[in-house]
């Protein structure tokens, strides 16, 4: 009985010991093989964005419209890990910005005459880089982190709008295209704050939207927004 039970107790504690070795070894192996996800080497999302234009204008001849002024973006984020703390990336977007402009006597955007409503429509596409500096405990997952960087987009279409109602109560509205007082191209500085998939976001254009050539003073130049990432 006693050769029995010392058998029997081997028998188990070798069964115990090969399957906590394999089970070791699964879970090793799941874990540093792969290279593609929020927290490891690669790693990309899709994100939607929406900004309010804010900051002063060059002067009077280019007040706009707060709140209703904005930029909208859709595009495609990037990230390489390089360590714990830092990361690099790129987006590649797609975004259209709206300036209202605000009717009043002084009033220079594009011209002089006044509507009930008027705004010009700058539609982009964007390519941004930038370094992002993780902070806090986050697994796999983005965590939250820090971006700088800068960008740069290509103004592909660029539109004026007029709307207004005449004396005979006919509301009338124009749309003016091949615009010939704008920038093609238009760059500056960006900075995010992330909370995982939850971005704010702030930038700063540097260049003109006009040409120089035009005397247009410039509209304003900052955008304060909201981001969030298609990810867990």
């Amino acid at each position: 009985m006693k050769k029995i039970l010392i058998t029997f107790f081997l028998f188990i504690s070798t069964y115990i010991c090969f399957s906590q070795t394999v089970l070791l070894h699964q879970e090793v192996k799941d874990t540093t093989l792969g290279k593609r996800g929020p927290n490891l080497k690669n790693f990309g999302h899709f994100y939607f964005g929406i900004g309010f234009i804010m900051g002063e204008p060059e002067n009077k001849g280019a007040e706009i419209n707060y709140g209703f002024s904005k930029n909208i973006l859709v595009g495609y984020r990037y990230k390489l890990k390089l360590n714990q703390v830092l990361a690099i990336g790129f987006d590649m977007d797609y975004n259209a910005s709206s300036f209202f402009i605000k009717q009043h006597p002084l009033k220079t955007i594009p011209d002089t005459l006044l509507h009930d409503i008027e705004k010009i429509n700058f539609g982009n596409v964007g390519l941004n880089g930038y370094i992002r500096f993780n902070y806090g405990k986050r697994g796999n997952r983005i965590g939250n982190f820090i971006d700088l960087g800068a960008y740069g987009n290509y103004v592909f279409s660029a539109r004026h709008f007029t709307k207004d109602e005449n004396q005979q109560g006919n509301i009338v509205k124009t749309t003016t295209s091949h615009l010939g007082y704008y920038n093609k191209t238009n760059y500056g500085l960006l900075m995010r704050i992330g909370f995982n998939r939850y971005v704010l976001f702030g930038n700063y254009r540097w260049s003109n939207h006009f040409k120089d050539s035009y005397l247009y003073p410039e509209l304003p130049r900052y955008t304060v927004g909201f981001q969030i990432g298609f990810h867990k």
